[in-house]
């Protein structure tokens, strides 16, 4: 299964990688290329970070997942099957989530994903 995940911590993206082994999958911490490899690859399942840069609490915007989320409800063919959004900034959570409504909002899934490793 080819997944995508959009994450700038480097701890969280050691859990995503331990509790994904076994799957197909592709990690960035920038939105563009988060884009770029939309465009290059089907996947079944992204995960999206909203806050990217090592930066907190940011408005949505330049170099965060609603500039991924805003692309794909813009390009529905691209859209994979399931989408959850992580992040743990709420009012970017809501903005991306607005964008694309068939979004799970999971904040904080590498949380959980860390228990199931």
């Amino acid at each position: 299964m080819k997944m995508l995940v959009l994450e700038d911590n480097e701890d969280r993206i050691k859990v995503f990688k331990e509790a994904l082994i076994k799957h197909d999958v592709d990690y960035t911490d920038s939105s563009k290329e988060a884009i770029e490899l939309l465009k290059k690859n089907p996947y079944v399942t992204i995960f999206l970070d909203h806050d990217l840069g090592g930066k907190e609490m940011v408005m949505s915007g330049e170099n965060t997942g609603y500039e991924v989320a805003k692309f794909l409800s813009e390009h529905k063919s691209l859209m994979p099957k399931q989408v959850i959004i992580h992040s743990l900034n709420g009012v970017g959570s809501s903005n991306m989530k607005r964008a694309l409504p068939n979004a799970l909002v999971v904040p904080g899934i590498w949380l959980k994903l860390k228990e199931m490793v």
